[in-house]
């Protein structure tokens, strides 16, 4: 990672190359994150059935903490570059380090979308995660929630996905494919194991 590191800073300089790159590092988490979500609980009715029966409870708590934590990832990439006195580094950081004029307003074009398009999160973040908000817990049906959906935080992905990669294809001629991480040791891996001891445990019953 120290490699990486130094070819973003050697590519777009010191300040944009060290900022890009905890960013990139932050959007690589986020999908890792979404990932096993994904292979967990998206879409596979099979799989959720086979969670159910073997840890139920347990399941249900990291769904919701994977669920909540992409949300959280997505509202800390698009807060303001500053908090009172307190810098933050997001994706709004990057546009005012960009000296040039045209790629900036590319940037910042992209940066506004990407704004858009994580509301959702950052209403959720706001009211229900990072903060207790009063009239929502009091009354959740006068003061509703936007609803979110897979297809809202895969839009959400990749619009973060385009603003790193604007960058990318600009000082390095290349992009990443943020969303194809290779899993070697994961959900996918875990549901494999637990299918195999349900396999195992049946045949162990039927043999008595």
């Amino acid at each position: 990672m120290n490699e990486v590191r130094s070819e973003y800073i050697s590519s777009m300089g010191q300040e944009l190359g060290a900022s890009f790159y905890e960013l990139y590092r932050k959007l690589v988490e986020l999908h890792v994150l979404w990932q096993q979500y994904r292979q967990l609980f998206g879409g596979d009715p099979d799989t959720v059935h086979l969670l159910n029966r073997t840890s139920g409870l347990f399941f249900k708590i990291v769904q919701d903490e994977l669920w909540d934590s992409v949300l959280l990832g997505v509202s800390r990439m698009t807060d303001p570059p500053t908090t009172g006195k307190k810098k933050n580094l997001t994706i709004q950081s990057l546009p005012p380090l960009i000296s040039n004029t045209e790629l900036q307003g590319e940037v910042q074009n992209l940066c506004d979308k990407a704004l858009v398009a994580a509301e959702f999160a950052r209403e959720h973040r706001n009211k229900r995660i990072a903060h207790q908000d009063h009239d929502y817990l009091r009354s959740r049906n006068s003061d509703p929630l936007s609803g979110i959906s897979r297809t809202l935080v895969e839009e959400m992905l990749a619009v973060l996905r385009a603003v790193l990669n604007r960058l990318d294809l600009h000082f390095r001629d290349s992009t990443v494919m943020y969303e194809d991480f290779v899993d070697e040791s994961g959900a996918r891996l875990l549901v494999h194991k637990l299918r195999k001891l349900e396999r195992l445990q049946s045949a162990a019953t039927s043999a008595r």
